[in-house]
């Protein structure tokens, strides 16, 4: 971890997907998230970066414990790929570049 207290993943193959995911687990290991908070966090983080390895090629992953008010982190996933054409209906469900279901898997809105 950096003095500002990021962690800074750098992505460039299938293997950085596991170290993101292993950084990610080990940052977030105090904040008391349950089993399934825990799952949902580093699938989050794997997804991200295979978009990167999958689309952009390389790019980096950058990773902070929030603190205030509520427990959580902020996850900043950068690269310079070419970038989502149209990001609206990348939006949907059901719409999908790569042969996926293109399914909205984020946890519902209160």
């Amino acid at each position: 971890m950096s003095a500002s207290g990021e962690v800074v993943v750098p992505i460039r193959a299938d293997v950085d997907v596991v170290i993101a995911r292993q950084k990610v687990r080990a940052l977030v290991s105090d904040l008391r998230f349950s089993g399934s908070e825990l799952t949902l966090i580093a699938t989050a983080i794997s997804e991200v970066a295979r978009n990167i390895v999958s689309y952009a090629g390389s790019g980096e992953i950058v990773m902070r414990v929030v603190r205030q008010g509520q427990r959580g982190i902020t996850v900043v996933a950068r690269d310079k790929g070419p970038g989502i054409a149209n990001i609206e209906r990348a939006m949907e469900d059901g719409f999908s570049t790569s042969g996926g279901w293109g399914l909205d898997c984020r946890a519902p809105s209160d």
